[in-house]
Order: structure tokens, then sequence, then C-alpha cells
């Protein structure tokens, strides 16, 4: 018998996660060449998963992103749908 995965124990994310073509190259299959941010670097959109797994992983919340709505790793996506947090004055 086969053990299954805890959830959210990144390996298992990993394996589950869904990869577009729009995500960036190493992930699944992604094409796009890293050129900018992406979720680890402050996007607005990204509602980041509690307790430890969250520092790596999101679900991305922009509505105009490929990613819309799914589960994303930190570093997967961006091009073309990161927006900065806005800083507080």
């Amino acid at each position: 018998m086969t053990a299954t995965p805890a959830p959210y124990k990144h390996a298992h994310l990993l394996a589950i996660m869904i990869t577009l073509p729009t995500d960036y190259e190493g992930y699944g299959t992604g094409r796009v060449e890293r050129t900018g941010m992406d979720c680890s670097c402050g996007c607005r959109w990204a509602e980041w998963l509690k307790g430890a797994i969250g520092e790596d992983w999101c679900v991305c919340t922009n509505p105009a992103s490929p990613r819309a709505g799914m589960l994303t790793f930190e570093h997967m996506a961006g091009h073309g749908c990161f927006e900065a947090k806005q800083r507080r004055a």
C-alpha cells in the first residue's frame, strides 16, 4: 500500500499543480524566459497559503492572469500579470 502525501507538503503541491505554457521556463510546460518579477517579489494578487508552506505557495487572484484561481509556486509566474503591492505612506 502506497502512502498518500500529506496535504500542503512541497513535493505534493509540485506534483499536483497545473502548469501552463505562459509559466516561466523550468516549470512544467512553461516556455516564457524569466525577464521580470514573479509572485515572490510582492505581487499584490498573490494570496499566500497559511503556515510555513505559504512562504513558497500562493493562489493567483489576478483576473487578467492565465493562472487566476490556480495554485502557484512563487517563482513560476509573473510575466504579464505581476503588479507590485502599493506601499503605505
